[in-house]
């Protein structure tokens, strides 16, 4: 990649677009934190009950032991490959590529899964509101043109979506949260929501399944990393966004979760999860069913946000696998407005297959589901494979810089509490076939093997120099540095 002096590579993302906190609406969008409350924790509850609390603590501080060997790798690698780069670096090129590869089966399967249920929501928001009945796969329509035309735009335009989004979100959600918590009835709180024996049979298997979906609720913090190149000052607002949005998330859960809790009591539980929308249910009793359809709104603009997120993710692990001949080199060619054009166009057009007959003939939920379930495994090796590459990246290429702490103990720690949910997922319940899904990702996984040994033996040269384009240290705006420089 050649070096520009004057301003940007004539062939990179732009460089600058966004500041700090634009970075952190970035990657709190792809989270879409009232997304997951309304139907990630759902599912958690279903299985940890009472203990619900305790999962998402758990999921909590493994996010934030995760975030933190992510943070070390951007300090040195700041790519748009991100967990592509760093662990092409820490585990190898045929780690990093796998990487690659399990990122975009993740987040392809992320952006109609979304725009699935967002499209449900914003159907019952139109027929609760306007009185007129829309049909969901049209709204998927609409909803897909949308949030491709703000992707092409650029990440200054999809970041300042973001923000604005996830702020309106938060706020709303928290405040409900406050509400329950302070009109709920004394008899309801207790410290058992910290207990495992809370759970409703009192086994660790209740636990390991909802921690599936407590990663899931923390899954996609990782997004900022993607904007390596783009951001400002990358080498510090990279690392303290992916920081920021795992707390601000994890005490946004923290506090909705347990007004959950003993907003319903106990022995509600189990009423709570027959509501069709149980932070609707909560909203109606206490404040006024006249409100609900303020959730109602929370929720489309959530699922917006989390598209918008989602898209931009995987359009630009596309670019980073592309311009070093990982993938076909059309996902690097990039648009006036210097966005992955042709990867925009593929990831678009997945979307519209794969999504829209699945939302038509089974619903926008039960497509979320599915689509959700085969990507939960993926990003979960993923999880696991970037805390072994910052352990072994620090024992070798950077050991002048290794701190036991940091790069052994906090890494170990977050690879042993990953394994909790990879065990819920490799232990589905039994004649289920939701609880199949997630094996699809070890076919994918395959698929991938094949694809890097051929690459290997056909493309030695460029096999070995992937993950080695990055953000130059100390060029302000990101000049880039390719294998040809060393």
């Amino acid at each position: 990649m050649p070096r520009d002096a004057g301003g940007p590579p004539p062939h990179g993302l732009a460089r600058g677009a966004v500041g700090p906190a634009r970075v952190i609406a970035f990657g709190a969008s792809n989270v879409a934190p009232a997304g997951a409350v309304v139907a990630g924790l759902v599912l958690l509850v279903s299985y940890a009950g009472f203990a619900s609390p305790l999962v998402v603590l758990i999921a909590f501080a493994a996010s934030l032991c995760c975030a933190s060997s992510i943070a070390e790798f951007a300090r040195r690698l700041p790519s748009a490959g991100s967990l592509y780069t760093y662990n092409s670096r820490g585990l190898g090129q045929a780690g990093g590529f796998l990487t690659g590869w399990m990122m975009i089966f993740a987040y392809a399967l992320y952006v109609p899964a979304a725009i699935a249920l967002t499209s449900t929501y914003a159907s019952q928001l139109v027929a609760s509101v306007l009185r007129v009945t829309v049909p969901a796969w049209m709204l998927f329509l609409v909803i897909l043109a949308v949030v491709a035309l703000v992707a092409y735009l650029g990440v200054r335009t999809s970041s300042a979506v973001d923000m604005v989004l996830v702020a309106g979100e938060v706020a709303v959600i928290a405040a409900l949260a406050i509400t329950v918590l302070v009109k709920a009835s004394p008899a309801h709180y207790s410290a058992a929501i910290f207990s495992p024996a809370s759970s409703p049979h009192g086994q660790l298997t209740d636990l390991t399944v909802a921690m599936i979906y407590g990663v899931t609720a923390f899954a996609g913090f990782e997004a900022a990393a993607t904007l390596g190149e783009e951001a400002r000052h990358s080498r510090r607002a990279i690392p303290a966004g992916t920081f920021g949005v795992v707390a601000v998330t994890g005490a946004f859960y923290l506090l909705v979760i347990v007004a959950e809790m003993f907003g319903a009591g106990r022995a509600g539980i189990p009423d709570l999860l027959r509501q069709r929308n149980p932070l609707g249910y909560l909203a109606s009793h206490y404040w006024s069913p006249s409100v609900l359809w303020t959730i109602q709104l929370v929720v489309v603009l959530t699922g917006l946000g989390f598209v918008v997120a989602a898209l931009n993710v995987t359009i630009r692990v596309l670019f980073a696998m592309g311009r070093e001949r990982a993938l076909p080199g059309a996902f690097a060619r990039l648009s006036r407005r210097r966005t992955p054009v042709v990867a925009i166009g593929c990831v678009t057009l997945l979307a519209l297959g794969l999504g829209l007959p699945l939302t038509y003939l089974a619903g926008g939920a039960a497509t979320f589901g599915y689509l959700a379930g085969a990507a939960g495994l993926a990003l979960v090796l993923v999880y696991l494979a970037v805390n072994v590459a910052a352990i072994r990246a620090f024992r070798t290429e950077f050991r002048a810089e290794f701190r036991t702490g940091r790069h052994l103990l906090v890494p170990a720690a977050a690879a042993i509490l990953f394994a909790f949910p990879l065990w819920g997922i490799l232990h589905p319940q039994p004649h289920r076939l939701t609880g199949l899904l997630p094996f699809i990702a070890f076919g994918w996984l395959a698929l991938g093997a094949i694809l890097a040994a051929v690459l290997r033996v056909r493309q030695p040269g460029r096999f070995a120099a992937l993950g080695r384009v990055f953000a130059v240290k100390g060029s302000g705006s990101g000049a880039l540095k390719s294998p040809s420089e060393g």
